[in-house]
């Protein structure tokens, strides 16, 4: 079986260590403190931890699709932007423990098929472009690394807010 090299290592350690970073940071935060934020207007500790959850959803079966049909033309329509999104699936008030075990579970599974496939990490999806008319592709070593950077952003900003809060 191939080996996965030293870049796509370090990219599935950004990705997988994730999780339990985030579970770390919000592990004994009361129901109160997970409402926090870093101003009035910004997003809680609660809506942040259910938005990058809803990241395995959105992208694991186009990681799968990378994997199983390279190339194939994928349509993202329908989602409505982050914020609409969190209104209509209640970010701000549903508790967040099944959000941290589907995260983890998705980072899981995504890992395995990564270590399975070392070699397949450049297949790829492509997708409209609505500003050039043309169609761009995201590879799946693209989409996990990218993955793994959302997550650390969250969880800097989750840090901030605890920060503010002497939490």
């Amino acid at each position: 079986m191939p080996k996965l090299t030293r870049v796509q290592k370090e990219t599935l350690a950004l990705f997988t260590s994730g999780a339990e970073k985030l579970e770390k940071a919000v592990n004994g935060l009361s129901e109160k403190e997970l409402d926090y934020s870093i101003a009035p207007v910004e997003w809680t500790i609660r809506q942040i931890v259910h938005h990058v959850s809803e990241d395995g959803d959105a992208w694991s079966m186009v990681l799968k699709k990378a994997l199983a049909n390279s190339g194939v033309l994928i349509h993202p329509g329908g989602f409505p932007g982050n914020e609409a999104w969190a209104k209509a699936l209640a970010f701000d008030r549903r508790p967040i423990q099944n959000s941290l075990a589907l995260l983890k579970a998705h980072r899981n599974v995504i890992s395995e098929l990564a270590k399975l496939f070392p070699d397949a990490w450049g297949k790829y999806v492509t997708y409209p472009d609505a500003s050039s008319k043309k169609t761009k592709i995201i590879r799946f070593g693209q989409i996990i690394r990218m993955l793994g950077e959302h997550l650390n952003e969250h969880l800097t900003t989750i840090e901030a807010i605890k920060k503010k809060h002497g939490l």
